[in-house]
């Protein structure tokens, strides 16, 4: 079975308009749901945010992801030992890494 995709991030300037098709045309979340082309819980979410908090992105929420591991210049690096090696291996592409880069 294929993995669901997942929805586009909602942006700060349509959580905005969610906020003001409800404070000031009093259109209910179906129909925000519908303008925003989102679920109807991600409009609920937004108006409690903006109620409770006054923004419309969660004030407590940590960033995304992890820190990263690799710099622009690793990954530099990692590109020009393939472009002149394309066989190289994953373990010697390691060892490299960890020989010149400082990196384990």
């Amino acid at each position: 079975t294929a993995a669901a995709a997942m929805a586009p991030h909602t942006t700060n300037e349509m959580r905005e308009r969610m906020v003001a098709w409800h404070s000031e045309l009093g259109k209910s979340d179906t129909e925000i749901a519908a303008l925003a082309n989102c679920s109807e819980r991600t409009v609920r979410e937004v108006l409690r945010l903006h109620r409770t908090f006054g923004v419309v992105r969660n004030p407590f929420a940590q960033p995304r992801g992890g820190r990263r591991s690799l710099t622009t210049g690793d990954l530099n690096f990692i590109s020009s030992l393939l472009a002149a090696n394309p066989c190289l291996y994953l373990d010697e592409l390691q060892d490299r890494l960890a020989t010149d880069r400082d990196i384990d």
